[in-house]
């Protein structure tokens, strides 16, 4: 027995020293994490402060810095601390305002200002109430939540390609820019998608940031997927001594969304506001998830939790409306339970919403097919009740009707782009 006895608390030290040991690793490697943000010259010419760039070289980026790219085929990219990217086309100049970034992602303040050219952005993380990521213009605002848009200032025009961007003019009045949509920073009037396609599209810029974007996005799906299947292999101790834990715990073993929420309903407010950042810093990790990749389901457990450990509703909302953009990514890929899914987060939490938000949702219906539409009304009546939705305002937009818009242009401006587009790209890579 007593041999028994001391293998009892052999085995009862080993586990907690097992424990302390796997805290002090996180600790370690939380407080050793990377936090900059770098800039990289792609090619030909740039400089930083006035500092030359060696093409590949990694340069890290403060607040105050000024950049600028030099030459008609020069190209850098800045890779912002919290994920997201922002690439200067040639001939532009940034001068950096704020670059603070939180350790675990849940604090993202980051603005800079476009003084001359273009630039693309892709934000990949989700901006929260305390949070933002900012650019600024010719006296122009950007506010932008998970977006993908590009600045011309040589031409005049933001325009957006996924999401939305908030605009706050230099008389502080303030407008959401939607998906798709250009707008005329002199005039502050929308330009025809035709025309924008005319007369201001360039093609080449376009094309290479889809295909930077598109390999980046893939590598940083390679990374969470490394991450997911090398999770913490003592989570299952140490839930039992941390309220961290114990939720990360569930959220990654338990797989129906009922026993979730049952879990979490057993907690306190003080406990559930004590783990929200937690569970926040984890998701900034998936945002960036589309919803015809296999680890949006896990995206999604995550958003519900969110919302339900959301003790005061800061960032629900954003949480909610974010949904709508998934919902009109998802359409291209016909997943009906994904559909599903994410229309039933969407009526659980429409009550939630501001006006705002709740036309970010409305948009997102639009781009429900007509041989859907009827299914959906009847499972989710008061959805469509609330949001004051008719069938026949339907836009039925999807890459379908896309195409339809670039088909209607005239056959000239067709056939340039046809004949044309690689010709630009090729030259500019060179």
């Amino acid at each position: 027995m007593k041999k028994l006895g001391n293998k009892f608390i052999i085995g009862v030290i080993l586990i907690i020293t097992l424990i302390v040991v796997s805290q002090v690793f996180i600790a370690y490697w939380q407080s050793n994490r990377d936090t900059n943000s770098y800039l990289s010259l792609l090619s030909w010419n740039a400089t930083l402060n006035d500092i030359r760039l060696m093409p590949e070289d990694k340069n890290i980026l403060a607040a105050w810095d000024r950049v600028r790219v030099i030459g008609e085929s020069s190209l850098a990219v800045i890779e912002w601390w919290d994920g997201s990217m922002t690439r200067l086309g040639w001939n532009t100049t940034i001068t950096v305002n704020q670059n603070e970034i939180s350790r675990d992602f849940t604090d993202i303040n980051i603005s800079f200002e476009l003084i001359a050219w273009k630039t693309w952005s892709n934000i990949v993380s989700f901006i929260w109430s305390d949070s933002s990521f900012t650019q600024t213009f010719d006296g122009i605002e950007a506010w932008v939540r998970g977006t993908v848009f590009d600045v011309d200032l040589d031409k005049q025009f933001i325009h957006t390609t996924d999401h939305s961007v908030q605009i706050t003019t230099p008389s502080w009045d303030s407008f959401l820019l939607p998906e798709w949509s250009v707008l005329n920073l002199e005039s502050f009037s929308l330009i025809e998608l035709s025309e924008y396609i005319r007369e201001l599209q360039d093609s080449a810029w376009i094309e290479i940031n889809n295909k930077l974007d598109s390999e980046y996005i893939n590598e940083l799906k390679s990374w969470l997927e490394s991450s997911i299947n090398s999770s913490n292999p003592f989570l299952f101790l140490l839930k039992f001594i941390s309220p961290k834990y114990a939720i990360l715990y569930v959220l990654d073993t338990y797989e129906k969304q009922e026993d979730i929420e049952i879990y979490i309903a057993t907690m306190s407010d003080s406990k559930k506001q004590k783990v929200y950042n937690d569970v926040l810093s984890v998701y900034q990790d998936m945002n960036f998830i589309s919803p015809s990749d296999d680890a949006y389901a896990t995206k999604m457990r995550y958003k519900r939790a969110l919302v339900l450990l959301d003790v005061n509703d800061e960032n629900t909302q954003r949480l909610v409306a974010s949904s709508a953009y998934d919902l009109q990514d998802m359409l291209d890929s016909g997943n009906s339970a994904k559909i599903w899914n994410t229309l039933s987060f969407i009526e659980n939490n429409i009550d939630k919403l501001d006006t705002q938000n709740l036309d970010i949702v409305k948009n997102g219906l639009d781009y429900i097919p007509e041989d859907l539409r009827s299914e959906f009304a009847e499972s989710f009546q008061s959805l469509w009740d609330i949001l004051n939705i008719d069938f026949s305002e339907f836009k039925n937009i999807n890459s379908d009707s896309i195409g339809d818009v670039l088909d209607s242009t005239d056959a000239a401006i067709q056939n340039f782009l046809d004949e044309n587009v690689w010709g630009l790209l090729e030259q500019f890579s060179n």
